[in-house]
C-alpha cells in the first residue's frame, strides 16, 4: 500500500450501487478528496458513480480518484471519467486519476485521455502531484509526462 491512514486522515462515506457492482470509499486526506473506487464502471452503474464523485467535488480543490481496484470500464465509464474531469475542470478543481488498473490505465492510453487528465501510478505520486499542482496550477490537468505524437 503506498500511503497509510494517519491522523490526517477522515473517511467520510462508504457507498455501492444497489446491484453491488461499484463501490467508492471517500476520504479526506492531507488537505485532499481521495475516492477510491472498486468494482465495475459500465453502463448500469457509470452515472450514479459520476453523480457521486461530483457531488463530493465541492469539498475540496484536490482530488484523487484511485482506480486501483476497478475490474472492469466500458465506454461509459469512459464517459462517467470524462464527466468528472469536466466539472472538476469546470469548479476549479485538480484531479488526478491515480493507480488506474492495467484495464483502465490501457483504455487512458489508446483514448489519448492520459495527455489530458493526470494520471499517477501510486497514490504517493498522486498526493505529490497536487502539492506540486498547488504551487503551480499551471502544471494542474495535465498528463503525467508529455509526449508528442508522431504522424
Amino acid at each position: 500500500m503506498d500511503v497509510v491512514r494517519d491522523e490526517n486522515t477522515a473517511l467520510e462515506e462508504t457507498w455501492h450501487d444497489h446491484y453491488g457492482r461499484i463501490r467508492l470509499q471517500v476520504e479526506h486526506r492531507d488537505s485532499c478528496l481521495l475516492i477510491k473506487v472498486g468494482g465495475e464502471i459500465d453502463h448500469l452503474t457509470a452515472h450514479a458513480f459520476r453523480d457521486r464523485v461530483i457531488s463530493h467535488c465541492g469539498s475540496s480543490r484536490r482530488i484523487i480518484v484511485d482506480l486501483q481496484d476497478v475490474t472492469f470500464c466500458d465506454s461509459s465509464g469512459l464517459g462517467a471519467l470524462v464527466g468528472i474531469w469536466k466539472a472538476a475542470t469546470a469548479r476549479d478543481r485538480r484531479l488526478v486519476v491515480s493507480r488506474p488498473s492495467p484495464l483502465c490505465h490501457r483504455i487512458l492510453q489508446r483514448t489519448g485521455l492520459d495527455e489530458h487528465i493526470a494520471i499517477s501510478v501510486t497514490l504517493r505520486h498522486a498526493f505529490a502531484r497536487l502539492s506540486a499542482d498547488h504551487a503551480d496550477p499551471r502544471a494542474a490537468g495535465t498528463g503525467l509526462t508529455a509526449r508528442r505524437r508522431v504522424s
